[in-house]
This record gives structure tokens, C-alpha cells and sequence, in this order.
């Protein structure tokens, strides 16, 4: 499992803006994947991070949250 301190870090200070983030990585159930986009919003939105694409695919295998940041 990936740190998702890691992630957050990278979310507000890289210099890059598109984000392919697998959360299945970051979480152990899958139930908890509303729970940790929206842990992951409200961090980004208190740093001044603002989402401008926002994309979540649902499948079989895995759980893929596509996001575009502007800082």
C-alpha cells in the first residue's frame, strides 16, 4: 500500500498538473473509495488546490481517479 501523505504532497507541489492516481493503492477496501476522494478534496481545497477535471473509473480490477489540478 502506498503512502497517501506521498500523494497528497505531490497533489500540492509538483509541477505536474494531470494525475492518474490508482486507489486501490491507497485504500484496503473498496467501500472506501468515496471516503478517500473526499478526504482528498477537502486537503486539496484547504492548500488553495483547485480541481478543473475531476474523472473516476469504476472497474473490475481496479478503481482510477483521473484529476487535472490548478494551483
Amino acid at each position: 500500500m502506498k503512502n497517501k501523505d506521498d500523494l497528497i504532497y505531490n497533489l500540492i507541489f509538483s509541477d505536474m498538473d494531470d494525475f492518474y492516481i490508482d486507489i486501490d493503492n491507497y485504500i484496503d477496501d473498496i467501500n472506501d473509495c468515496d471516503l478517500f476522494v473526499r478526504e482528498i478534496k477537502s486537503i486539496l481545497k484547504k492548500s488553495k488546490v483547485k480541481i478543473v477535471y475531476n474523472n473516476l473509473s469504476v472497474d473490475d480490477q481496479s478503481i482510477m481517479w483521473n484529476i487535472k489540478v490548478k494551483r
